[in-house]
C-alpha cells in the first residue's frame, strides 16, 4: 500500500498561509511538520508514503490519482473563533473505506488525546464528517481530510505550537494508516 499525505495549503505560506492564530501561528507550517512526521514514521514501518505541499488542490489530486495512491489524508487545522475547540475527520458522503479509514484517524487520536474534543455528525452514526471538499471528491482512492484543534483559540493555538503534541499526532495518524491496511 502506498499513501500520499498532504499538507494543507501552501509551502512556506505563499501565497496561502491557511489560518493563522492569534499570536502568528501558520497553518501551513504545523500541517508542513505533522506530514513530514507522519510520512517518516511510515516509512520507518516500512509503508510506501510520499508528502505533498502544494496550494494547487487540483495539483495534488492529479498526483494523487496519476501515481496511483492507495490512501490519501490531507492535514489541516481547523478554525472559526476564539472558542471553538477540537479535532474532526471528513471524507465524502456515503459509506466507503474512507469512513474505515476516519474511524481509524479518529480512534488513534481520541485514544492519544483524551482531553480534545470530537466533533463529529452522529446523524448518520459515524465519526466522521461528511462534505464535498475537493480534495476529498477529486481523489480516486480512500480519502480522509484531518482537522488538527482550532488554531484560532489561543489554547488550542498553544497546543499547536507544542512539538511533542505535533509528534506524537504524527505518530497516531501513521498508526491509524497502518491499522487501516490490516
Amino acid at each position: 500500500m502506498k499513501i500520499l499525505i498532504n499538507a494543507g495549503h501552501a509551502p512556506n505560506g505563499v501565497p496561502d498561509p491557511g489560518a493563522v492564530g492569534p499570536t502568528g501561528l501558520r497553518e501551513c507550517d504545523v500541517t508542513a511538520k505533522v506530514g513530514a512526521k507522519v510520512q517518516s514514521y511510515l516509512r520507518n514501518a516500512g509503508v510506501e508514503a510520499d508528502y505533498i505541499q502544494n496550494d494547487s488542490l487540483e495539483v495534488i489530486c492529479d498526483v494523487c490519482n496519476e501515481y496511483k495512491y492507495d490512501l490519501f489524508l490531507s492535514i489541516h487545522c481547523n478554525s472559526f473563533n476564539e472558542s471553538a475547540e477540537g479535532i474532526e475527520v471528513y471524507t465524502t458522503p456515503g459509506w466507503t473505506q474512507s469512513d474505515t479509514f476516519a474511524d481509524c484517524l479518529m480512534k488513534q487520536m481520541s485514544d492519544t488525546f483524551p482531553n480534545l474534543t470530537v466533533r463529529s455528525d452522529w446523524s448518520d452514526g459515524d465519526i466522521d464528517k461528511e462534505a464535498g471538499l475537493y480534495v476529498l471528491r477529486g481523489t480516486a482512492c480512500p480519502a480522509a481530510l484531518f482537522e488538527l484543534p482550532f488554531i484560532s483559540n489561543p489554547s488550542e493555538e498553544a497546543w499547536l505550537r507544542d512539538e511533542h503534541n505535533l509528534d506524537e499526532a504524527a505518530r497516531a495518524m501513521a498508526r491509524a494508516v497502518t491499522d487501516f491496511m490490516q
